[in-house]
Formats: structure tokens, sequence, C-alpha cells
């Protein structure tokens, strides 16, 4: 029997669309997941450097949260007084120094 080979068609916006349907926590954690493997198999890096950057890469697989932090709201103190600025003052030339020659 002959060994068949198939050719599948794959249309790369559906890629792209499939990929965006999954939860961006989801998608966070796996590319911080491969870069913490990339990190330990990078052999160009010495033994110290790799630990750090696995580290901090570690903390960044760590802090991926589900949701944005907001922002605290700030109000302004409108019972306080508003002083003008102070006045600019002109400042004047420098003078130049004559240079003689040697």
């Amino acid at each position: 029997m002959q060994s068949a080979r198939k050719l599948v068609l794959v249309d790369e916006f559906d890629r792209e669309y499939k990929r965006l349907q999954k939860p961006s926590e989801a998608v966070a954690k796996t590319n911080r997941s491969l870069q913490l493997s990339d990190t330990l198999r990078n052999q160009s890096l010495t033994d110290d450097r790799k630990v750090r950057e696995y580290v901090a890469a570690l903390h960044r697989y760590l802090n991926v949260r589900k949701e944005v932090p907001t922002e605290p709201t700030v109000s302004t103190n409108s019972s306080a007084e508003l002083r003008p600025p102070p006045p600019r003052t002109r400042r004047g030339r420098r003078r130049q120094r004559q240079w003689s020659p040697y």
C-alpha cells in the first residue's frame, strides 16, 4: 500500500482569531512560561546571569493578574487658597571676557 501525503491549508487569520479568543491571562502565562524555559536553555549566558534573568522572569510569571489595577481617584482641595506665582526677575547678560593672545 502506498503512503499518502496529506496537504492541509491553514488560514492564518483563523489562527489569529483563535488566539484572540483565549483569555489574556492564559496567553500571558504561556508566554512567560516559554520565556522561563528559554532562559534556562540559553547557552550563551553565564550561570550567574542566567539565575538573575530566570528570577526576573519568574517574578513576571507569578505577577500576571486577571484584572488590571485601577488608579485611585484624587480629589482637588478647593478650600485651599491659591496664591499667584512669584514675579519673574530679569537677569542681565554676563559680561564677556576679553582674551588676549599669548
